[in-house]
């Protein structure tokens, strides 16, 4: 009767609980319980220290990156802070593209953690597909200019949908900028489309990219995986984008899958409910 009370305290994570020492027949087991308490409460406290270590990480790094985006921004405007030459244009998108690469990748560690611990939060909300596919539009118009990559945005139904607006357009953002990654130099493009079916909208991106081989397509959305593992790799990045891509789609009730041809491109395709949420 002891031990059924100390292991239901000890499940709901009450590790105040006291363990006696037991008797002669019985003082072996409550001691190695004891043990299994202490190893559990330890286990709990270097969770808690992860999350407070990467949460602390995380705030510190984005800090100083406002700044720098902010200014990066308003270099490029001639009527905040005059005329840039061609060069120096250059050098400051340059800065200005890795610095959202080094925002994006702070965001995904945050939310690889919260995923890990389901402490991941959904705000859910009324709204437009047909409004969303223009708004990522009319974000990315600017970027795919500048790498001259032909971005169509082929979203033409006007479903309502009730879920995380934030959430599926950091899902787009994700599979945009992984594309982006791979598009070939001549000719570059990348697709965006969306259609109904029963209760759902399945949202897809495609690109003429260079592909994924059959055998590494199961793979893909683990944590920290590369496509390229070699010294010599081209494109960086820590393999976390997937992985939060498949994590929000799951907790939105929806399912993420792709379909790959080497050297022909990649179209990924996540569905989301059209009602979902309280």
């Amino acid at each position: 009767i002891q031990l059924k009370k100390i292991v239901q305290e000890i499940s709901k994570e009450n590790y105040d609980v006291s363990i006696p020492q037991g008797d002669d027949d019985t003082k072996a087991l409550f001691s190695e319980f004891d043990k299994m308490k202490y190893r559990l409460q330890e286990s709990k406290r270097v969770e808690q220290s992860k999350e407070e270590f990467l949460s602390m990480i995380t705030h510190e790094l984005r800090t100083p990156l406002t700044p720098i985006i902010g200014w990066c921004d308003a270099l490029q405007r001639p009527k905040i802070l005059g005329t840039l030459t061609e060069d120096q244009l250059d050098a400051v998108q340059t800065v200005h593209l890795n610095s959202l690469k080094l925002r994006r990748l702070i965001g995904d560690v945050l939310d690889v953690q919260k995923l890990d611990l389901k402490k991941m939060e959904f705000n859910y909300q009324e709204f437009n597909v047909f409004d969303l596919g223009q708004q990522i539009e009319k974000d990315y118009s600017k970027m795919m200019e500048l790498k001259n990559i032909k971005f169509t945005n082929k979203i033409s139904i006007k479903t309502v949908v009730k879920s995380d607006l934030n959430r599926i357009n950091q899902v787009f953002g994700n599979l945009i900028n992984n594309a982006i990654d791979f598009l070939p130099t001549d000719n570059p493009e990348i697709i965006i489309d969306a259609k109904e079916e029963n209760d759902k909208v399945i949202f897809t991106v495609g690109d003429n990219g260079k592909g994924i081989p059959k055998e590494k397509q199961s793979t893909i959305f683990k944590k920290f995986y590369q496509l390229d593992t070699s010294p010599t790799r081209k494109h960086g990045g820590a393999g976390l984008g997937l992985a939060v891509c498949e994590g929000i789609v799951l907790g939105l009730g929806g399912q993420i899958w792709l379909e790959s041809i080497v050297n022909e491109g990649t179209i990924f395709y996540f569905s989301i409910p059209k009602i979902n949420g309280k």
